[in-house]
Order: C-alpha cells, then sequence, then structure tokens
C-alpha cells in the first residue's frame, strides 16, 4: 500500500510541477494526465471504502471501526478532490491556467498527504492478528482481491500511468506492481499507445526508471 500512495504523490508532484509551464499544444494531453490521476485515486479509495476496509474489519482480530478513521480522512479531501476532476475533465486548452490548475491543487494537498501518511500506521495496527494464521492468510486474501478488482480498470490508463509514477530506485528498488515478466512491454507498446501524449509528463518511464519532467521550468517543488 504504500508504494501506491508514493506513486500517487509522485503524480501529484508530476502534476503540480509541470502546470505552469505547458504550452496551449500540450494542455489537452496534461489535462488528461490530470483527469486519469484523479479517477485512479478517487477509485482507491471507493474500493477501500466499500470493500477492503468492511472485510478487513470482518477478519478475526481486527478491531470493528479500526479503520473508520481512513475513511473520515477521505472526507477531509474529497471535496476538493472532486473540484479538480472537474476542472481537468471540463477545462479547454485555451482556457487553461496553471495558477489557476495549482490552487486547486493546493486546496486538497495537505490533508490528502497527511492521509496516506496515517493510513499506512492504521494497517500496520492490523499486525495483533496472529502471524501465518488462518485469519492472517483472510486479509492477505482481501488485499489480493482488491488488487486484482484494481487490475481490472481501464488498460489503456491505468497501467501505462501507474507504472510511470513507480520509481524503482526508490528504497534501493522494489517491484511493485508485481506483474507477470514481460508485462512491462505489453504495456508500454500496446495498452499506453492510444494515450502515449499525456504518458509524456510522467516522472518515470513504462520500466519505472526515474526520468527528468519535460515541463518542469526553473527549478521548482510539488505540493506534497
Amino acid at each position: 500500500m504504500a508504494f501506491a500512495h508514493n506513486a500517487m504523490l509522485r503524480g501529484l508532484n508530476a502534476l503540480y510541477i509541470q502546470a505552469p509551464h505547458i504550452p496551449e499544444e500540450e494542455v489537452a494531453d496534461f489535462l488528461f494526465f490530470a483527469a486519469s490521476w484523479t479517477a485512479w485515486v478517487m477509485h482507491h479509495h471507493t474500493m477501500e471504502e466499500t470493500a477492503m476496509f468492511p472485510a478487513f474489519e470482518a477478519v478475526a482480530g481486527v478491531v470493528l471501526g479500526s479503520l473508520q478513521g481512513n475513511v473520515e480522512q477521505h472526507h477531509a479531501f474529497a471535496d476538493g478532490l472532486t473540484a479538480f476532476s472537474e476542472y481537468a475533465t471540463t477545462t479547454t486548452p485555451s482556457s487553461f491556467s496553471g495558477a489557476r490548475f495549482r490552487e486547486l491543487i493546493d486546496a486538497f494537498a495537505d490533508p490528502f498527504r497527511e492521509h496516506l501518511v496515517a493510513e499506512i500506521d492504521t494497517l500496520w495496527a492490523m499486525d495483533s492478528v496472529e502471524a501465518n494464521s488462518a485469519h492472517s492468510a483472510k486479509l492477505l486474501s482481501i488485499y489480493r482481491e482488491s488488487e486484482a478488482e484494481a487490475g481490472r480498470q481501464d488498460k489503456s490508463v491505468v497501467p501505462p500511468m501507474v507504472l510511470g509514477l513507480c520509481d524503482k530506485t526508490f528504497q534501493g528498488g522494489n517491484d511493485w506492481p508485481k506483474m507477470p515478466a514481460g508485462s512491462a512491454y505489453i504495456v508500454h507498446y500496446l495498452f499506453g499507445r492510444k494515450h502515449s501524449g499525456a504518458w509524456r509528463f510522467l516522472p518515470c518511464d513504462t520500466w519505472r526508471s526515474p526520468r527528468e519532467l519535460p515541463f518542469r521550468g526553473s527549478v521548482d517543488t510539488g505540493p506534497a
């Protein structure tokens, strides 16, 4: 889960840093990236609220209601995320404002980042469930089912975007998201082609190697 959260923050930072420097002819692709990122984040939190968290709390050893604080944190940035989504999906290239784009991110970035950090501690608290037991196996099964559900999203959008938000050099390297051998080639050369213009703004390539942002401008920092 921590790697997914890191990917979300990399995406938000890439959007924030590049927004003031996007030429009008590139705006449509940039807004598609923004809309895709927002839809992915919203899907993730909806899945947690409606499926993952209730299933976790139904496992013996997990305190009922222990994950509801995470749901309440979702509410703290939900309106801001919705406003950002509306801007990304309705704005025309000629009316795009990098300053307004950043204002909308600033409106939800702090509670969003705080939530992503706090949620990991909440999930770690489930280590009260006995290791190597049927109950811990159930928790793992629920998590894998949730990952499988996430994998059923639009193949031309989510896989190429998420891989481009993963840094394989972070903390000495990692293999999230786990994929069969050769999958990255399929994502890059097949799934990623439809919206390839949007994936230019990603901070990493399909093989999860970091790269320079194309519209970074002068040295800048992101919101998270």
